[in-house]
C-alpha cells in the first residue's frame, strides 16, 4: 500500500494544539485503521487496549505503556506515542485515545489484525503503472453503502469521519487527497452560487477558522433537499430523541431533523422543522461568545424552535 496521494497533514489548520489528547480530534491519515483511536478498558492488573500494535513497547517505533497511580484516566504524551492508563482498581469503561499516525504503523495495525504477512513498501518508492486494455483491469470497491457512514457521522457528530469523507471525496474527484483542493474546487463548482463566501478551512468544522453564515448553511440544505430530496436526508440526519438530539426535542420527534455543531463557547443547529400546520421549515442558528455552559444554550434553542413549530 503506497499512499501516493496524500498531499495533507495529519492535524488541520487551525485546530487546537492542546486537543490532541481527545477522541474528538483524531489525526487524519491515507490509510486509517480503527478510527486511528486505540482502545482501552479493564482494570490496572488486567488492561486490555486494541489496536495493540499502537502500543506495545515491542514494536520497533518505540511505543510504550506504563501505569501512572495518580491518573484515572487515558492519556499520550503530545509528541510521543506513549500511553499513560490507570483505573484505581477499578473497572474502567473504555476510554479511546488518538495515537499519532505512520503510514508504515498503520500497514502494521493492519497486518497485526488480518494475521497475515505481508511486505511493507516504503513511501518513497512509486506505485506501479497501470496497465489497461484486454490483459488488465482497474476495479474499485467500495466497502459499504454511503448513507449508513453518513448516518454514523450525523448522529454521532463524528469528526473522523467527516475529515476522512472529505478526503476520499478529493481522491475520488481530483486523484489525490487534498482538504484545501478539494474545498476550492466545490467552492467554485457545487457551491458557487453560495450567498456568502465562507472561510472553509476543513472537513469537520474543529477549527475555528471556519466561517460561514447561516444563510449560507440554509442554502446548503436546501440544496441537498432538491438534490437528493428530503425522504432521504430524514435518515441521515438526528431527530429529537436520537444521535446528537438524544436529549432534546423529544417531543419533536420526527417533525425536526438537524445536525449540531459545537465548539467551546459556540452551539449551532441547522436542519429541517416539519410545523403543527405542515410547513417545512429550513433553519440554521448560530449562537456564541457565550460564558455559561452550553447546556442552557442549547435548551433555549430548543424552547424557540418548539415555539415556532407550535405557531406555524
Amino acid at each position: 500500500i503506497v499512499p501516493a496521494n496524500w498531499q495533507e497533514h495529519a492535524l488541520g489548520y487551525g485546530w487546537s494544539w492542546d486537543d490532541y489528547n481527545s477522541s474528538d480530534m483524531v489525526e487524519r491519515s491515507p490509510i486509517p485503521i480503527m478510527g486511528n483511536l486505540v482502545h482501552f478498558s479493564g482494570t490496572n492488573n488486567n488492561p486490555r487496549y486494541y489496536p495493540v500494535k499502537a502500543v506495545d513497547n515491542n514494536f520497533p517505533k518505540g511505543f510504550q505503556y506504563k501505569i501512572d497511580p495518580y491518573i484515572s484516566d487515558a492519556t499520550r504524551e503530545s509528541k510521543k506515542n506513549i500511553f499513560t492508563f490507570e483505573t484505581k482498581g477499578k473497572q474502567s469503561k473504555e476510554i479511546k485515545v488518538p495515537f499519532i499516525t505512520s503510514t508504515l504503523l498503520n500497514i502494521e495495525i493492519l497486518i497485526d489484525s488480518l494475521h497475515t504477512q505481508n511486505s511493507v513498501v516504503p513511501p518513497n518508492v512509486p506505485p506501479p503503472p497501470i496497465i489497461m486494455g484486454d490483459t488488465a483491469k482497474k476495479y474499485v470497491i467500495y466497502s459499504r453503502p454511503v448513507d449508513s457512514l453518513f448516518t454514523i457521522m450525523m448522529h454521532r457528530s463524528d469528526n473522523f469521519f467527516a475529515e476522512q469523507t472529505l478526503l476520499m471525496a478529493s481522491n475520488e474527484k481530483l486523484g489525490y487527497m487534498s482538504d484545501r483542493k478539494m474545498i476550492d474546487t466545490l467552492l467554485k463548482s457545487d457551491l458557487a452560487d453560495i450567498p456568502q463566501k465562507p472561510r472553509w478551512v476543513d472537513g469537520s468544522g474543529l477549527s475555528r477558522y471556519n466561517l460561514f453564515t447561516p444563510n449560507d448553511l440554509v442554502y446548503i440544505l436546501q440544496k441537498l433537499k432538491n438534490d437528493f430530496g428530503l425522504e432521504r436526508l430524514k435518515v441521515i440526519l438526528p431527530t429529537g430523541g436520537t444521535g446528537t438530539l438524544s436529549s432534546l426535542y423529544k417531543k419533536d420527534s420526527g417533525y425536526i431533523f438537524a445536525k449540531t455543531g459545537t465548539l467551546s463557547n459556540h452551539v449551532a443547529l441547522s436542519g429541517f422543522l416539519i410545523t403543527k400546520k405542515g410547513k417545512l421549515l429550513t433553519f440554521s442558528i448560530l449562537a456564541g461568545n457565550f460564558t455559561s455552559p452550553a447546556t442552557p444554550v442549547r435548551k433555549a434553542i430548543e424552547k424557540f424552535i418548539s415555539n415556532i413549530r407550535q405557531r406555524y
